[in-house]
């Protein structure tokens, strides 16, 4: 995996001389910009083969991704203009609605749904929108239709903004605005997006299948970390009921109630699939960190309580997870046996930090606690526990004492001094800041950041294993969107070797109008765990083995090969109206 890694990111940084010609190429620069694009080229390494050609594809044109980004802010702008008059309550259901833009399509055609008609509808539907549907089509039918006319009129504008583009360009687009999270990405990263560009430009063959090696061989060191973290958690059992305690306390927070997470879920939760927000209207605006894909509690917590209230451990905890332990001190006081355990899984994956979330979150933390978290916590294994509770019972007194003496605030070692008896393994060191070459040196760790609250997901019955009675989850869309205004489906048309069966190939060259008639309605795109894997930024790093498209040995070409034969898109149901 090393190997691979090390020859991508050489490619990858070989390419970086046109950009910066008229910068400082010293080596402390290209360690910063290695560090600072390892997370977004590991996830877009992760992700399936097909997607990660459609993103390669459209990092070609980092133009289109501008635009895109610009009428994005604007449609999403005007979407929350729209949902104004609403409650809160009132405005989630709606946007939960939006992640599934053809039923909207479905209810706003025609006339106000009711009765057998209406079930009918939303009976082609995942389980946990159903009752949503109802709903809105009975109190606001008027504002589905507004909603769906204005998706239609951003997708007619993104039509015409695609026009001149090839159709492997236009069908890559199309392809990724169903997961709004890997645009983001693209543009959040565009100087990585414009090297990684002009690479595959330069020799799209290699860079196919350099991307390819390195999904091979992160997706195996997810699997053996996964597997190596269930394995020290069954040969510690109170940092495993630590760790049970502490993701019970994660989903009531998080809005979930009791019976929600400690009811017997079935094997099934694992192939939960999960529907992204629309790009054109984004996620709810209270949201102040990205959150393009809902998805259930047992996804953070790396697993779920089975049959006999088991704990089934499916993968590790998410980042998110993470970051909300190390956050509070309050949780290290309460679960020190659990943050201790973290730590040594910690110690012995350094290398991984960035690729597992479990290590990730405590190199963020030991980075944000660089005065407390000394050598003596890497030798002192069997006292480690205690220092952890002692570090979070002094900084929740710390913090008690500061919000009631706000004019006269303490610091950590002056806290510490005054109250040395209560925490006899705690020491406070002052840290020097690093330098390279006589310049500040920035940590690739993430900022510490307050923990924000996930979106509720509703949890069919049909995952219940005293509520399923042998049934099989209805989390899919069972059916193929016809056309608005015509009795054809989806099915046979505009199939080609180069495209998924439900993308029609826009005509090029003639009037927007003809470019719109060819293109038709297609259901939203449920995320699988592969693609999840890689949204999340390797805040979780469990993975659902998915066929891969393997390429051989590259041969050094001056033109371009063929564009590979594609697979059906795994993800992606935001914004999937029109493909």
């Amino acid at each position: 995996m090393k190997n691979s890694k090390t020859i991508f990111l050489a490619l990858f940084f070989a390419g970086t001389s046109f950009i910066g010609r008229a910068q400082d190429n010293d080596q402390a620069m290209m360690q910063q910009i290695e560090h600072d694009n390892q997370a977004a080229i590991d996830a877009i390494a992760l992700y399936p083969a097909d997607t990660r050609k459609d993103i390669l594809e459209a990092s070609r044109y980092p133009e289109v991704l501008v635009r895109l980004n610009a009428m994005q802010k604007q449609s999403k702008d005007q979407f929350a203009d729209m949902l104004s008059p609403y409650s809160r309550e009132e405005q989630e259901q709606i946007w939960n609605l939006t992640r599934y833009p053809l039923l909207i399509t479905e209810l706003a055609n025609d006339h106000r749904k009711s009765g057998p008609e209406l079930e009918e509808i939303v009976s082609r539907y995942p389980e946990e929108i159903r009752q949503t549907a109802r709903e809105q089509e009975t109190r606001n039918h008027e504002l589905l239709i507004q909603i769906d006319r204005s998706n239609e009129n951003y997708h007619a504008n993104m039509d015409r903004l695609l026009m001149n583009y090839s159709r492997v360009t236009d069908a890559a687009f199309h392809n990724l605005i169903k997961q709004p999270e890997v645009l983001s990405t693209l543009y959040d990263n565009m100087q990585m997006t414009v090297v990684l560009g002009d690479l595959y430009k330069t020799d799209p063959q290699y860079v196919l299948f350099e991307t390819d090696s390195l999904n091979q061989a992160l997706t195996a060191q997810n699997a053996q970390g996964a597997a190596e973290w269930q394995q020290s958690l069954n040969e510690n059992p109170q940092a495993q009921q630590e760790y049970t305690q502490a993701a019970e306390e994660y989903a009531q927070e998080n809005g979930y109630q009791p019976q929600e997470y400690t009811d017997d879920l079935t094997p099934d939760v694992t192939n939960y699939n999960t529907y992204a927000y629309n790009w054109w209207f984004g996620y709810p605006t209270w949201y102040t960190t990205p959150c393009w894909d809902p998805y259930p509690f047992w996804y953070d917590w790396g697993f779920y309580y089975g049959r006999g209230h088991r704990p089934v451990f499916f993968g590790m905890p998410s980042y998110h997870f993470m970051n909300w332990y190390f956050y509070n001190p309050e949780h290290c006081r309460r679960y020190p046996e659990f943050g201790s355990h973290c730590y040594g899984y910690y110690s012995s994956h350094r290398n991984g930090r960035y690729s597992n979330p479990v290590s990730r979150g405590v190199n963020d933390w030991r980075r944000n606690n660089k005065d407390v978290v000394t050598k003596d916590w890497d030798n002192d294994r069997a006292g480690r526990s205690q220092r952890f509770k002692e570090y979070g019972q002094m900084e929740t007194e710390r913090a008690k004492y500061n919000r009631s003496n706000p004019t006269h605030p303490m610091e950590r070692k002056d806290f510490l001094e005054k109250n040395r008896n209560q925490y006899p393994h705690t020491t406070v060191v002052a840290v020097a800041p690093k330098t390279s070459k006589g310049q500040p040196y920035e940590h690739p760790a993430s900022e510490s950041h307050a923990p924000e609250i996930r979106p509720h997901t509703k949890i069919p019955d049909s995952f219940y294993e005293n509520k399923s009675h042998g049934t099989t989850p209805a989390n899919n869309v069972t059916h193929e969107q016809p056309n608005r205004g015509s009795g054809a489906t989806d099915g046979g048309r505009g199939t080609s070797t180069n495209f998924p069966s439900h993308v029609t190939q826009p005509v090029r060259g003639g009037a927007t109008e003809n470019h719109a008639q060819e293109v038709h309605n297609a259901p939203a795109r449920p995320i699988n765990t592969q693609t999840r894997d890689a949204n999340q930024y390797h805040e979780s790093t469990w993975h659902e083995a998915q066929p891969q498209q393997h390429y051989s040995a590259p041969v050094q070409h001056s033109a371009p090969m063929s564009a590979p034969h594609s697979s059906p898109p795994s993800g992606g149901g935001g914004g999937g109206k029109r493909r």
